[in-house]
């Protein structure tokens, strides 16, 4: 049986500025967010800086150490920030680096989207940023329209080939809980709705196909270990229409947490891995890792080791830790 390794990681503003000095290239503004091919963002990325240095090096550290086949990311600005940060960062500590780069431009206002890097053939991509609340049939909240679009980013589907199988990826960012967790909740249920839609529409008994959601979903089942039943990911956990790897594997409750919280000092995990029932019952005690080592020093519960560079608030790899599972398929 066939394994994979896949992580999820926020990168947290994986973003790009206009290096004024290197000019040559045409329009280059447009471009930027224009570039839909590998190539032209190879062609592009020299004309612009990542911002941060040192955040971005500990950023690809701490990536690298995952050592993953496929990587779900989060928070990155566009393709040429993807392509730059793989090839000026990644690359030096991951030396095999990645042979497929996926991003697709969502929906989010700030620019930042979700993408992925593979070392598996990618067969299939899909976007689904364009669909609506009315293309999804979801119910409307106050104030919303029927043709509002029913992600805040996107939920990105991949295609894997994994041996001779093939495994179906949703990735996602769900809407963060600035403003309340209670009072953005029913977004997150929108938009978890939304993504079981998906999986529904697309395979005829869901409950028997290979498939993943993955992702910083931005909402967590228990806080500090206590379980927490006020999330927003009832549509896709509820009645084992999936299964939170993080929660079936044996990590100790209290190291169930892939996020600091410092203005209350709270750890959670709001970055999930959502198994399909049939890959869960092939992978019953899920083989899970949480990758900690590029984490500011204010977050105190975390003991072990971390790079050289990382300081009390900045700079850091992250806000978030790379959830990392080994998986058969």
């Amino acid at each position: 049986m066939p394994e994979i390794t896949l992580t999820t990681f926020n990168t947290e503003n994986l973003m790009m500025r206009f290096a004024f000095n290197r000019t040559n290239i045409p329009d280059l503004r447009d471009k930027l967010t224009s570039v839909s091919d590998e190539d032209a963002a190879e062609a592009v990325d020299q004309a612009f800086d990542v911002l941060s240095e040192d955040d971005r090096t500990l950023t690809a550290q701490t990536l690298a150490q995952s050592k993953a086949d496929f990587c779900a990311l989060q928070e990155i600005e566009n393709l040429v920030t993807l392509t730059a940060f793989h090839n000026r960062y990644l690359k030096r500590w991951s030396r095999k680096g990645y042979g497929r780069k996926v991003l697709i431009e969502g929906n989010d206002q700030r620019g930042i989207d979700v993408a992925a890097l593979s070392r598996l053939p990618v067969t299939q991509v899909k976007s689904h940023a364009h669909l609506t609340l009315d293309d999804l049939d979801l119910t409307l909240l106050p104030g919303q329209s029927p043709r509002d679009r029913a992600f805040r980013r996107d939920c990105l589907e991949i295609d894997l080939r994994v041996g001779q199988s093939t495994l179906a990826l949703f990735i996602c960012h769900f809407k963060s809980m600035h403003g309340g967790r209670f009072e953005t909740r029913p977004i997150r249920e929108q938009e978890s709705l939304g993504v079981r839609r998906l999986i529904e529409r697309r395979f005829d008994d869901p409950a028997a196909a290979d498939w993943i959601v993955l992702g910083d979903l931005n909402d967590f089942l228990e806080q500090d270990g206590r379980p927490a039943d006020d999330h927003g990911l009832a549509p896709l956990i509820d009645g084992n229409f999936s299964i939170d790897a993080l929660m079936a594997s044996d990590t100790a409750p209290h190291d169930r947490w892939t996020h600091h919280y410092p203005k209350d000092d709270t750890y959670s995990a709001l970055d999930h891995i959502l198994l399909s029932p049939t890959v869960f019952a092939k992978n019953q005690r899920p083989d899970l890792s949480i990758t900690r080592i590029g984490l500011p020093w204010r977050t105190e519960r975390y003991e072990g080791f971390r790079l050289p560079g990382v300081a009390w608030t900045n700079p850091k790899a992250s806000d978030h830790c790379p959830l990392t599972i080994r998986l058969a398929i």
